[in-house]
This record gives structure tokens, C-alpha cells and sequence, in this order.
């Protein structure tokens, strides 16, 4: 089976309220474009910290109905530090999740907290990835991520959205400047993808969609839109299948 994983999705409340801890719609829709794999990350627990380990349970019970298509990726709140390392080891470890997500500015963590250095380190041990919301200036520019990046050379990092529209020049950047910086390929523009296809190295590059409503399937844009850039055949391989098999452990 030829791999196509979408390396950024979410599990959201419309989708649970309507099947519960059944993914098949979910996945048939998933299947439709497809997608083989995808990585599932917190979404209600990025906003309200009281509710992260049980969003944290339910995506567990989710994907481990998925057969293991459903990627789960665990958060946690930076102000409260002990806390947080408890349940990212949890998470890791008895919960087998696969690796680590921060929106900064929505949960007001710096990436230069002493927190973040703390969770890096533990997600180097675990050999799990760390994907952070980027792209907006306030606490979440692809540079901090970089610097995070080079602080902490046993520890993948994931800039979740390339910088979005208006700094991709910069998440171009940051991935030369370290070589854990890895770029998912979610958020851009058109011309911001074709930057990025150009200057960044095809083997720390993913994919994703950054679907959430079942409303609005984000799917529907993000995947005519990266058949439009005319990839070679090495690099859709590299994009969909080799790179996020060799960072998810797949």
C-alpha cells in the first residue's frame, strides 16, 4: 500500500458529538482523498487546559479504533510545569501517543520557557516529534522554533503550518537552519508552497490538511492544491509516505 499521510489533522467536538468515539465516518472521508495515515492533534485542551487529559483519553480510545490510521499527538499547559511533564509522560508512554503539539499564542507558552527546554528533552527520550502552531508573530514565529530546534539537536521539530501566509520565507529559513527543523506543508499559499518545494531539503518536509469541522473538510482545498505544484514522483514519495513514516515511527 502506497503511503499518503496527512501529518496535521484534528478530532473535533462536532465529529465527537455526532459519532462518538467512532472514527469510521471520519476515516471514510480520509480514505476518499486518499489518505492513508494521519496525525491527530489536540484540539479543545490547546484553549482550556481543565479538559487536556480527558481529550487526551478520548483521542486514545478514538485512534484505537482506527486500525492505526489515527496518529494521536498529546498537549499540556506550560504553567503548570509538573503537571504538564506528568501527563506528557503519560501520554508517551502508557498511552503510546506519538508525539507532542503547541499552539503558543492560544496557550500563552513561549517557546523560550524554561517549560519548553524541560518538555523537549522528554520528547527527545521518547524519540517523539514536537509540532508547534506557527506563523503568527506573537510567540510563534518559525525563528523561536529554530532556536528551540538548536538548543535541543535530539528533538524533531515540526512547524506545523510553514509560517501560513506571510512568513514561509522564514519557516524556509529556520528548516536551513537547524537540522531537526522539519516543515509541514499546511498553511501557505500556492506561490508560499513553491517556495518552499524549492529551497527546503525534500526529506524534512510533510503534508498536511489541518482538518477540524466536518463541516468544512479542509481536505477538499489542501489536496487539489498540492496536485496543482506538478511534484516529482521522488518528491511525493519523500512528502507523503518516506518522511512522515521515518518521524511517526509508522
Amino acid at each position: 500500500m502506497k503511503l499518503r499521510v496527512d501529518a496535521h489533522t484534528h478530532w473535533s467536538q462536532d465529529w465527537a458529538q455526532r459519532d462518538g468515539d467512532d472514527p469510521s465516518r471520519w476515516l471514510a472521508r480520509a480514505r476518499a482523498y486518499g489518505i492513508t495515515h494521519s496525525v491527530v492533534l489536540p484540539l479543545p485542551g490547546l484553549a482550556d487546559a481543565r479538559v487536556i487529559a480527558t481529550e487526551h483519553d478520548r483521542l486514545a480510545r478514538v485512534c484505537a479504533r482506527s486500525g492505526g490510521a489515527m496518529l494521536p499527538f498529546c498537549t499540556a499547559c506550560l504553567a503548570q510545569p509538573e503537571e504538564a511533564m506528568a501527563e506528557i509522560r503519560r501520554c508517551l508512554g502508557e498511552l503510546k501517543f506519538r508525539g507532542i503539539k503547541f499552539h503558543p499564542w492560544l496557550q500563552g507558552c513561549s517557546v523560550s520557557a524554561p517549560a519548553m527546554d524541560a518538555v523537549a528533552e522528554l520528547a527527545a527520550d521518547f524519540g517523539a516529534p514536537i509540532v508547534f502552531h506557527d506563523g503568527p508573530p506573537t510567540y510563534a514565529l518559525p525563528s523561536q522554533m529554530a532556536l528551540l530546534a538548536q538548543r535541543h539537536p535530539r528533538t524533531a521539530i515540526i512547524l506545523g503550518h510553514s509560517g501560513l501566509f506571510e512568513h514561509y520565507q522564514e519557516a524556509a529559513a529556520a528548516v536551513h537552519s537547524a537540522p531537526n527543523v522539519w516543515a509541514c506543508l499546511c498553511g501557505p499559499h500556492i506561490e508560499g508552497l513553491r517556495y518552499l518545494l524549492a529551497r527546503c531539503p525534500s526529506n524534512r518536509l510533510l503534508w498536511g490538511t489541518d482538518t477540524v469541522s466536518m463541516n468544512f473538510d479542509t481536505r477538499s482545498y489542501r489536496v487539489p492544491l498540492m496536485d496543482r505544484l506538478g511534484l516529482t514522483e521522488a518528491q511525493e514519495t519523500a512528502i507523503y509516505g518516506v518522511n512522515p513514516e521515518r518521524i511517526l515511527r509508522l
